[in-house]
């Protein structure tokens, strides 16, 4: 009698006990935990565990904690980035000020002073009003300058000056423009921004970048080249007179940076007062 009532109980409890474990499980299935893994703004735990979200936070150290705050200036960043309209950009700005602020104060950076160094980039680097924006930038090897851009190689990676040269591209027809003649080291283009009718550019097949970077028979080639041209030009334009100049180095107006030569036909009339003719380059000193 009393085994049976024993192994009575024992059933019931391991059918309890079936029970609890059946809830447990079901409850666990229903549970969802999702990683954070960042910081976050004070009040945010409580006002998550007032909506029914269990938080596990912990405070950080000192190192950790700075470490942790320029994270989040780099996901804030990103925020801003993904803004779209005024106050979704106004808000993330303000996220952002909010960690500047906070990272200044852990490192015992005031706000002044933050704005003093700003004021003096400004004043020595200019802001960004202009809307610049730099797409690459040549060096000579033997310019210091080039130390910089090596030191930062995964910021400023090292590229092949005529991926982005558009007077490569031409050579290379990957850009469709008018040929209209060509020879060995060099061809002969329209220029697209013409000064006068007639204005021809004379361009080195293989990347260069000025005058003084072509070798010899390149150099030579062109001289042939606008000879040749110049008497095609007579011949359609009848021109009164010409110009012929290349821009060496970005002081001297160079923009595109694969050597290139300005024939450029005058005629009678078209200024006022030619006198000085490529002195005009520095307009006031045309005149002499």
């Amino acid at each position: 009698m009393l085994k049976h009532f024993i192994f009575d109980r024992m059933e019931e409890f391991q059918f309890i006990i079936l029970i609890i474990e059946g809830m447990l499980m079901n409850s666990t299935q229903s549970l969802k935990r999702f990683k954070v893994d960042k910081l976050i703004r004070d009040k945010l735990p409580d006002l998550m565990r007032s909506k029914g979200i269990t938080v596990h936070e912990r405070t950080m150290e000192n190192q950790e904690f700075i470490s942790r705050l320029k994270e989040k200036l780099i996901e804030e960043s990103r925020e801003v980035e993904q803004a779209e309209t005024r106050a979704e950009l106004t808000e993330e700005l303000a996220d952002v000020l909010e960690v500047v602020r906070t990272l200044a104060q852990e490192n015992g950076i005031s706000i002044e002073e933050i704005e003093k160094f700003r004021l003096n980039k400004r004043e020595f680097k200019g802001g960004f009003d202009a809307r610049i924006y730099n797409r690459f930038v040549d060096i000579q090897e033997d310019n210091p300058a080039i130390e910089y851009y090596l030191a930062k190689a995964p910021q400023y990676p090292l590229i092949n000056p005529q991926a982005f040269c558009i007077f490569c591209q031409i050579a290379n027809q990957e850009r469709k423009v008018d040929i209209i003649a060509s020879f060995k080291h060099c061809f002969v283009i329209k220029d697209q921004f013409p000064v006068s009718n007639g204005h021809l550019l004379i361009i080195p097949h293989e990347h260069t970048l000025n005058w003084f970077t072509a070798s010899e028979e390149v150099r030579l080639d062109i001289m042939q080249a606008l000879s040749l041209m110049k008497a095609r030009l007579d011949e359609e334009y009848k021109p009164d007179g010409y110009n012929i100049g290349a821009n060496c180095g970005e002081f001297a107006g160079q923009t595109v940076m694969h050597l290139h030569v300005h024939l450029i036909p005058r005629y009678e009339g078209d200024m006022e007062n030619p006198k000085g003719g490529v002195r005009g380059v520095i307009p006031e000193k045309q005149k002499y």
